[in-house]
């Protein structure tokens, strides 16, 4: 290879690199000056820049004015220049936002070298095409037919928290856009409930989720001027914190479930366990272990049951360490009530027949039979009363859901949070407690298309602690006691 082509191979490929082509060779508008000045990406926008590149699905939660719509915009000017037959789309929610996005376009175009610029053509406000290259970018408005009859390569969402009717023009667009194609959402929280929300906290969507909060683009300084200025620590925490901000007052105390979030565990981390050694967070059978079970252990499971159907509720177990109050494992998913049942006795048993607790409204009953046939050992016995001190344990097997147990379960569970009494190890758990509101009655509810069910297997486990010491009794060796066979 002749030194000339050599050269024009690493020119290409450099030019080919959006990062290197944004920064030198085009400009934008200054903030202050309103003049053009070289784009110079900042970190948070380099950031984005790799997630985009690496993923086709990106949703963006963002701090005001960090600079997401300018670099996502170049990047996917750069993405269409450099790749004939390429269509892109560029949806904001309102007029304001759509005209400064194709300013946007207008301004990487003509700050572009003219050896570089591709030949464009002006078609109307809502399009601008490059013929020689057969790609285009367009530029629309959220309206009823968003994207609909095209097939679009790429597309920027910008502020889909405040759009309206968003699963409609959502559907549609995700249905132009084939598999290699590119969606990027960015937006700031607009409350809760709205699909941008919904998709935020899913983790199955297939969406790649980035946060960026105010700490990514201002100095304590200007963040110091700019609260002072808002004047309003809800407002600030949602333009500038990324804070959901709920329309209801929370049920949970939101300070305490940031401060848990620090202890949120993911497949493949590694734990550090007391005796030294470490534990790789996996899944096993469908059980996620954060923790495995010691020879001393005391172990609380607690059990909501659903039907067992996708896309109904989930059915959730939540293994605690009694002795610590620690989160050991969970299970979210699907499995019928029979199913359930019979993974629960393996588990239970893995966790030294850790005490079963299961909800038996509905389809906990079916549950808790497998458990019985598969003799289970260590079966909760719920209480005789609720309303008095010291209450002696009936003979009623499972932990049955009322209108005065559910507040009781919500209401303990929050002061073992708020106390610190309790280590949470699954984003779901928390999630949930984020979204549960007090209604106009005073009623404890999540927004429609939103789970509570990782709540109650969790606060359910928790009223488990109640029947159990923290340490194992040994005043007496009861095992001789025990007859060789026993049923129930």
């Amino acid at each position: 290879m002749s030194n000339k082509n050599q050269f024009d191979n690493i020119a290409l490929k450099k030019i080919r690199d959006p990062k290197f082509y944004l920064e030198n060779f085009t400009k934008i508008k200054g903030k202050t000056t309103g003049g053009l000045i070289q784009f110079k990406l900042r970190e948070a926008q380099i950031d984005i820049l790799n997630t985009m590149r690496k993923y086709n699905r990106v949703i963006i939660l963002k701090a005001r004015q960090i600079g997401f719509s300018t670099s996502t915009v170049g990047y996917f000017y750069h993405r269409t220049i450099m790749n004939p037959g390429t269509t892109t789309a560029l949806i904001g929610y309102n007029a304001a936002l759509t005209s400064e996005l194709l300013e946007k376009v207008k301004t990487f175009w003509k700050s572009t070298p003219a050896v570089l610029r591709p030949t464009i053509q002006y078609n109307s406000k809502s399009e601008i095409s490059f013929p020689s290259i057969n790609s285009k970018i367009l530029i629309l408005p959220s309206t009823v037919n968003v994207g609909r009859g095209y097939t679009l390569n790429n597309v920027h969402i910008t502020e889909l928290a405040f759009w309206d009717d968003p699963e409609d023009k959502m559907m549609a667009l995700e249905a132009a856009v084939p598999i290699d194609g590119k969606i990027v959402i960015e937006s700031t929280p607009n409350g809760q409930g709205n699909l941008y929300h919904e998709m935020w906290m899913s983790d199955d969507n297939g969406y790649a989720k980035k946060e960026y909060g105010w700490w990514w683009g201002y100095s304590e300084d200007e963040i110091d001027i700019i609260r002072r200025r808002l004047n309003d620590p809800r407002k600030f925490a949602q333009e500038y914190g990324c804070d959901f901000i709920s329309s209801g007052r929370s049920v949970f105390d939101q300070n305490a479930i940031k401060r848990q979030r620090v202890n949120v565990l993911k497949v493949g981390d590694e734990v550090k366990l007391e005796d030294g050694s470490k534990h790789i967070v996996g899944v096993k059978g469908g059980l996620r272990t954060y923790k495995p079970p010691t020879s001393d252990g005391i172990y609380v499971c607690g059990v909501d049951v659903a039907e067992g159907v996708a896309g109904g509720d989930y059915s959730v177990a939540t293994i605690w360490n009694r002795k610590t109050g620690e989160e050991v494992a969970m299970y979210r998913g699907y499995f019928p009530p029979d199913v359930f049942g019979k993974k629960l006795d393996e588990w239970g048993r893995l966790y030294n027949n850790a005490l079963m607790v299961v909800e038996i409204n509905n389809h906990g009953l079916t549950t808790l039979t497998v458990l019985r046939q598969a003799c289970y050992p260590t079966l909760y016995f719920r209480p005789a009363k609720f309303e008095s001190i010291a209450t002696p344990i009936s003979d009623k097997f499972g932990w049955k859901t009322t209108k005065m147990t559910r507040e009781l379960l919500i209401d303990e569970l929050g002061q073992g949070v708020r106390e610190d009494d309790l280590t949470i190890h699954s984003k779901e758990i928390l999630d949930e407690m984020t979204i549960m509101i007090y209604d106009e009655n005073a009623n404890m509810m999540v927004p429609d298309k939103f789970h509570d069910d990782c709540i109650f297997s969790a606060g359910i486990a928790f009223q488990g602690f109640k029947a159990m010491y923290s340490i194992i009794p040994t005043q007496i060796n009861h095992e001789k006691f025990l007859p060789i066979n026993f049923s129930y």
